[in-house]
């Protein structure tokens, strides 16, 4: 189990957290042994709802935390601060938001604008770290200088990439400067706990595969069922399929083209099926 404690006592935490093994949970218990009101960063608005719905369950007090997109708390500083006349229009994403990270980053090396960050928040997490670009790195470097911060990611789950731009390897110690020398991960699949353990730890063993450069061979594992039938592929039966999905309790359903999972998500069975691209 993680001593939340001690993860956030550092000055530089770095946790590695898997899908399922209780992330966002972990932010919010970490909220009760910080002090003063944090800062929580992540990269999408459904990712802020999650969070903000998480704390909110805990029954922990608003005013000990705020919970914002990474480009949305530095837009407000850039909007408010920032004295040139050159910001790109806002429809021209691909110019405007990493023009706001540069320009934040700059901003937050101001002594005046230091003072107000530190006197506005005393501590600071950045969630699904393994999104960040570079230039988002460096924005949570300069932020780290302020206040303690502590950042959560996986390394096998970077998905984004805006734009075509690098993003930070949480795997390179250079990268992680600081955050390397305390690193934590979590390492119990709570998702499937008393659903299908059995799952959740074949799913562990998947990933310490992979983590190893090891070949996966799916029929090793009971849990997995794979069917590779042409039913499935050729959506000539999907009802009959489905009729068996709603037999089982714990699922996921990995498929091979994107633009099947919405085919899988108008399904109104009793299964809950976690649909990703292979």
């Amino acid at each position: 189990m993680l001593d939340y404690q001690e993860f956030v006592s550092n000055s530089h935490s770095l946790l590695i957290a898997p899908a399922g093994f209780g992330k966002t949970h972990t932010i919010s218990k970490c909220l009760e042994f910080t002090n003063g009101k944090q800062l929580i960063l992540t990269h999408t608005h459904a990712g802020v709802a999650s969070i903000k719905e998480k704390i909110r369950k805990a029954n922990i007090q608003s005013s000990f935390y705020n919970v914002e997109t990474i480009t949305s708390f530095a837009q407000k500083y850039v909007l408010a601060f920032y004295t040139g006349d050159d910001i790109p229009e806002q429809e021209d994403s691909k110019n405007y938001y990493p023009f706001i990270i540069e320009k934040a980053t700059e901003l937050f090396k101001s002594k005046l604008i230091r003072e107000i960050i530190k006197n506005t928040y005393s501590g600071l997490f950045v969630d699904e770290y393994q999104d960040c670009s570079l230039e988002q790195h460096q924005l949570v470097l300069e932020l780290s200088n302020l206040f303690p911060t502590r950042i959560l990611g996986d390394h096998l789950q970077g998905i984004f990439g805006f734009n075509s731009e690098a993003l930070v390897n949480l795997s390179v110690p250079e990268e992680m400067a600081d955050f390397w020398q305390n690193r934590y991960a979590l390492e119990i699949p709570w998702r499937w706990k008393e659903k299908n353990e059995t799952l959740g730890q074949d799913l562990k063993k998947i990933r310490a595969l992979l983590e190893n450069h090891q070949p996966v061979d799916l029929d090793e594992f009971s849990s997995i069922e794979v069917n590779i039938g042409d039913d499935i592929y050729r959506g000539t039966n999907y009802n009959k399929i489905f009729n068996i999905f709603n037999q089982e309790n714990n699922l996921l359903i990995l498929i091979p083209e994107s633009s099947r999972i919405q085919r899988f998500s108008l399904w109104r069975g009793t299964v809950t099926a976690i649909c990703e691209p292979v």
